[in-house]
């Protein structure tokens, strides 16, 4: 039989409710730190010929050289409101980010099957972090 004195048993309890605190710290941190998520997306159609794509929502930035998207689905990221587009009888002020399968940019929403002038494009994030 193995006798410990009551001084042993005194720090051996509190290292093993060190490691036991510490251990929960530990699991809390990993518990409460969330995991990068990536950004829902939304495939949108764009119905209109030769519509180009911009670096921002608005007329302030240039078309991308040699982009434009005609009569296909695309991955939208967001939306946010820029500059007012009008154009078939439709009007908007909102822009959409996408992805055509080249670089990212923007587009007016004018061009975006299933919006109404002057609205956002249903199911499309207007979480500008999802944008990025």
């Amino acid at each position: 039989m193995t006798i410990t004195s009551p001084f042993r048993r005194s720090r051996l309890r509190r290292a093993v409710l060190a490691g036991a605190a510490a251990t929960g710290a530990v699991l809390s941190l990993l518990t409460t730190v969330p995991a990068h998520a990536k950004p829902k997306t939304t495939q949108v159609y764009v119905w209109a010929t030769n519509v180009h794509m911009r670096s921002c929502a608005g007329y302030e930035c240039e078309p991308y050289d040699r982009v434009r998207i005609s009569r296909m689905h695309v991955t939208a990221y967001c939306q946010n409101r820029g500059d007012v587009v009008r154009d078939s009888g439709h009007v908007n002020d909102w822009w959409v980010q996408v992805d055509a399968g080249g670089p990212r940019g923007w587009i007016s929403a004018v061009y975006v099957r299933g919006g109404g002038d002057m609205q956002p494009v249903p199911g499309v994030s207007q979480n500008f972090g999802d944008c990025f």
